[in-house]
């Protein structure tokens, strides 16, 4: 919803006006949205500039100051940033947040600085580790929208140390028996589906949570880009195990768990299909890509007419395939968008379709005949998408309408 559609129903008396000043608060329609994301990246910015800038006095005199002095200096300076947070965490809440990413800032130079002083040897997945377990508790101890996002960062890269290395303690290698490398594939998109499914319910939470739903679309965006780039890559011999499935299955049932209350079962069902089905269908594609591999590997393709035309057919079917699934996916995701009110879903919905799309004009320089055909069923499709949707926006137009009009008699 946007600013003019709220002076359009004032003006329309659909409304009144303490109806439409409530409804601006809610959406923070008064605001805008580009100075205040600028204003956020700005603050940020100036937090990492402050501390990158402490740490090259610091080196700059490294050999001046003795090992007591470099401990004492990183503990003040700890501890100098998180008090300036407390004194401004109530009159200035956006400058306070930058003094805590300093803070945190601070912590990463206290391990890199110990570590340096003593020569310590620690893999890299322990270091990770103790910077992930110093900050993991703060944005849920009190707003911190700059350290939620350095939280979810680390997560992701923590897991990946964790899966891929094994000469620690840590690792999940000497957890978990039989653990292999690959299986950090199948665990990222479960780390992923957590992320979102708590920045949705963020979304609809009090207004401090409310600020961590920013990150909803942004994990969404990924999400999808990732699932795009991963279609049309050439997959080696995939081989699917339990433990594949059991943590590909995990993915929906993390997601339902995670349910916002102000989204349908049917929405939030088709979205986490959705989001469950992006690996899989990633696979799929590799399979299909890897058969038309094998095919060009059997024979002599100059004699046999028949074997190149199966597989140039294998090949196209590897792309076709993964097109019409991301077809399918973006009228989903912005059928559920729709339905729910989400603008970020209907957008990143069509950036899908951008994405097929331009999938589509890549495989043309290929085939004219194939992608010829894929191209009229893939517009039909998305004129039969378009129909559906114009018809949800205004059933959906029309029942805000009614809801308006029946509160105001």
């Amino acid at each position: 919803m946007k600013s003019k559609d709220v002076d359009n129903m004032l003006a329309a008396g659909l409304i009144s006006p303490e109806q439409g000043m409530a409804i601006r608060k809610h959406f923070c329609l008064d605001e805008n949205r580009w100075s205040r994301w600028l204003l956020y990246c700005l603050i940020a910015l100036a937090g990492v500039f402050i501390v990158a800038g402490l740490v090259m006095l610091v080196s700059a005199n490294w050999d001046e100051i003795g090992p007591l002095g470099k401990m004492l200096v990183a503990m003040e300076l700890l501890v100098f940033f998180w008090v300036l947070w407390y004194l401004k965490r109530k009159t200035s809440p956006l400058l306070a947040e930058m003094w805590g990413l300093c803070g945190a800032g601070m912590w990463l130079g206290c391990i890199a600085l110990y570590g340096q002083i003593f020569q310590l040897q620690n893999p890299f997945v322990e270091g990770c580790t103790l910077f992930f377990s110093g900050i993991v508790l703060l944005p849920f101890v009190s707003k911190q929208r700059f350290i939620i996002w350095l939280v979810m960062v680390v997560s992701f890269v923590l897991l990946v140390v964790m899966g891929v290395e094994d000469d620690s303690i840590l690792s999940f290698a000497n957890w978990i028996k039989g653990w292999k490398p690959q299986y950090i594939i199948y665990t990222l998109p479960l780390l992923l589906a957590l992320w979102w499914g708590l920045s949705e319910k963020w979304r609809v939470c009090s207004e401090r949570w409310r600020s961590y739903g920013w990150m909803a679309p942004l994990l969404l965006v990924v999400a999808v880009i990732v699932g795009q780039c991963m279609m049309y890559l050439d997959g080696e011999d995939i081989t699917l195990g339990v433990v594949e499935w059991v943590l590909m299955g995990l993915v929906p049932v993390l997601l339902l768990l995670l349910k916002p209350r102000s989204i349908s079962w049917l929405s939030w069902c088709s979205m986490s299909l959705l989001i469950s089905l992006l690996l899989p269908s990633c696979l799929l594609s590799c399979y299909l890509g890897e058969l038309a591999e094998d095919a060009v590997a059997v024979g002599d393709l100059g004699e046999d007419a028949v074997l190149v035309g199966l597989c140039g057919i294998s090949d196209w079917m590897s792309h076709a395939v993964g097109i019409a699934i991301y077809f399918g996916m973006a009228s989903v995701m912005m059928s559920c968008g729709v339905r729910s009110g989400r603008v970020s879903w209907v957008n990143i919905g069509s950036l899908m379709v951008v994405f097929a799309a331009v999938a589509l004009v890549a495989d043309v320089l290929g085939s004219y005949t194939f992608s010829g055909l894929v191209l009229v069923v893939g517009g039909l499709l998305m004129l039969l998408v378009v129909v559906l949707l114009e018809k949800k926006r205004r059933k959906l137009v029309k029942s805000v309408k009614n809801e308006a009009i029946s509160s105001q008699s």
